[in-house]
């Protein structure tokens, strides 16, 4: 069990799914850990309610955000002016005002674990973090209790913080998603009029702030280019958004383009392909390409940066091509449709 006795009361989790808000600053929740919460209260890894509650710390869409992921919410947190301490004060504040006294604190954000770890010393009550992107901390602080992680660049990193830990091998199945059935994919793709032809890729990151919607559209025009009939997917709250759009529209759209605020469960049944626009080794990113892989979507293996990846050198866009071909016999196979659009 995550907590050391599944009858145990007062555990308190700690949660900053992604934002949805277009523009905004300072984004740092992500899909993976809510995931992860979501899913190790749906098979009963944890305390139930009343036993446990869920603090939920972000903007106010990030709501929103943790209903698509099946995220219980108790209480909310909006961060003031972005400062740290006025969170910490927030968070003790949650803590202590709730007629509910919690015996240990669950962190499952990286971001959040300073301030996480200063509530639980205020309240002197133990800090456990679910870590998978440590490499968001500059300097950890000394006084959390256990560490769990999911790749051995993270379990390295925490000793070089002289922390110790112990990797996790209970979350992380959860991950293994289903693969989208014909009639889910039908269904999804029907309704935003998607046809057979299109090949539907998303740039895809653990925190769609990430994404650089420019790049991804500069290597979407690329695909165009090769003949390819494609439609790009790209979080409402990617870098250059509207870069990419004029872009796009520069180009004479000769390629789909939509952007969207759902989660990626919701997404799954629309997609033929993915891009991950990172080349960071940490349980965040493999344990993104985990969910995907078990969901049948295949990755191309290539950054969505034109500058960085396709144009650099004419080995990875063969090697792009190859894997787009690939991805155009799938779908034929899968549907007994005509061949998707390829000069």
């Amino acid at each position: 069990m995550i907590s050391p006795n599944p009858t145990s009361s007062g555990v308190v989790h700690l949660i900053a799914p992604p934002s949805t808000y277009q523009g905004a600053s300072n984004h740092f929740g992500r899909t993976i850990p809510s995931l992860l919460l979501a899913l190790a209260i749906e098979h009963g890894l944890t305390p139930p309610p009343p036993m446990s509650k869920v603090i939920l710390v972000g903007d106010a869409s990030t709501k929103s955000t943790a209903a698509q992921l099946g995220l219980p919410i108790d209480h909310h947190i909006a961060p003031l002016l972005s400062s740290k301490n006025i969170l910490k004060r927030q968070i003790v504040s949650q803590l202590k005002n709730n007629h509910f006294t919690p015996s240990r604190v669950l962190c499952w954000s990286d971001e959040l674990i300073s301030q996480a770890s200063a509530a639980a010393a205020q309240l002197e009550i133990p800090i456990e973090l679910i870590s998978t992107k440590p490499s968001t901390l500059q300097r950890p602080p000394q006084n959390i209790d256990s560490i769990r992680v999911f790749e051995s660049d993270d379990f390295d990193l925490w000793n070089d913080h002289r922390h110790t830990c112990q990797t996790d091998h209970l979350l992380t199945p959860l991950l293994d998603s289903k693969a989208p059935t014909h009639t889910e994919r039908t269904a999804k793709r029907s309704a935003i009029d998607i046809d057979d032809q299109t090949i539907v890729i998303a740039a895809i990151a653990d925190n769609p702030s990430d994404v650089d919607a420019r790049e991804f559209a500069f290597l979407l025009g690329l695909l165009a280019v090769s003949g390819y009939q494609a439609l790009g997917i790209i979080p409402n709250t990617a870098k250059n958004l509207n870069q990419a759009l004029r872009h796009h529209r520069g180009l004479k759209e000769p390629f789909r383009l939509m952007t969207t605020t759902e989660t990626l469960p919701q997404l799954l049944p629309l997609l033929d392909a993915y891009i991950h626009p990172t080349d960071e080794i940490s349980g965040s990113t493999q344990l993104l390409d985990r969910y995907l892989e078990r969901a049948d979507i295949p990755k191309l293996n290539l950054r969505h940066s034109g500058k960085a990846g396709f144009s650099r050198a004419q080995g990875s866009a063969g090697q792009l091509l190859d894997e787009m071909d690939a991805i155009v016999q799938r779908m034929k196979s899968s549907t007994n449709s005509p061949q998707p659009a390829h000069a």
